[in-house]
């Protein structure tokens, strides 16, 4: 009898979630999860954000120009707070390896609200949960449902620029986003010279990465798929993507300098 019961509670909870998903599609939410999702739709419709990356090129003073400013945040952009006094509004982690070598660093960060992925709940007690690549033939799609799921494509930038569009700003620009890795892609430049940059310094912090550490790996064709479909999503729905990184090799989207938005 205990053994039935326990298959009926599995079965039950397997159920209660396939209709969670199902409604999801519709934006109906049927948890408190959900519920929290669906008051960010088009919370700041037609707003400007930043979406921070954590290349060598972002510096403390920029940031603190924009403690005005919506800003996303991600991995261990933490290492920078001792420098300012800026604060992200979201911050953002789904790389396994970064969450379970930092874990205790990252549920400590200071950040407004804080998304992770569902599978990551047992890791990371963050504010908003999301599916993720719910449907795997899509995966690298962009998703302009996130109570649905988001959609990966090699960066959590991706996931930001996702959530982002679902909360109505029309102009995000990308900040600290040098994409000066080994292997990274271009249509447009010669980066055959980052081939030999595996001891070139690829974060604002020489200590991002401990010696002790794993390191995560990086699919620079998957990033820049990504970046393209992100750009082209955006353009269909009448927002634009700038990238005003300082530095930066990645040529996907228009360039604006950064001390021209202020």
């Amino acid at each position: 009898m205990l053994k039935l019961l326990k298959v009926l509670k599995r079965k039950s909870i397997t159920l209660f979630y396939t209709i969670v998903n199902y409604l999801s599609k519709w934006n109906i939410p049927l948890t408190k999860n959900n519920y929290k999702i669906l008051q960010l739709k088009n919370k700041y419709k037609g707003k400007r954000c930043f979406i921070i990356g954590n290349g060598p090129s972002l510096k403390p003073e920029d940031l603190e120009k924009l403690k005005d400013e919506y800003t996303f945040a991600s991995n261990k952009i933490y290492k920078i707070f001792n420098e300012t006094t800026w604060r992200p509004n979201f911050y953002m982690v789904v790389d396994p390896i970064v969450l379970e070598e930092n874990v205790k660093d990252i549920n400590l960060v200071e950040a407004g609200t804080k998304f992770t992925l569902n599978c990551y709940k047992h890791l990371f007690n963050a504010d908003v949960y999301f599916n993720n690549n719910l449907y795997k033939k899509k995966r690298g799609s962009f998703s302009k449902n996130i109570m649905e799921t988001l959609y990966s494509s090699g960066s959590v930038s991706y996931h930001l620029l996702q959530i982002a569009n679902y909360m109505g700003f029309s102009e995000v620009y990308l900040l600290g986003h040098d994409y000066n890795f080994k292997g990274a892609v271009s249509k447009t430049k010669d980066l055959s010279f980052l081939k030999g940059s595996d001891n070139s310094q690829h974060y604002f912090n020489k200590d991002y990465i401990r010696a002790d550490e794993k390191k995560p790996g990086q699919a620079p064709e998957e990033i820049y798929r990504g970046m393209e479909k992100a750009k082209y999503s955006y353009e269909a729905a009448g927002k634009i993507i700038y990238n005003s990184s300082r530095v930066t090799y990645l040529d996907v989207f228009k360039v604006k300098e950064f001390e021209k938005l202020f």
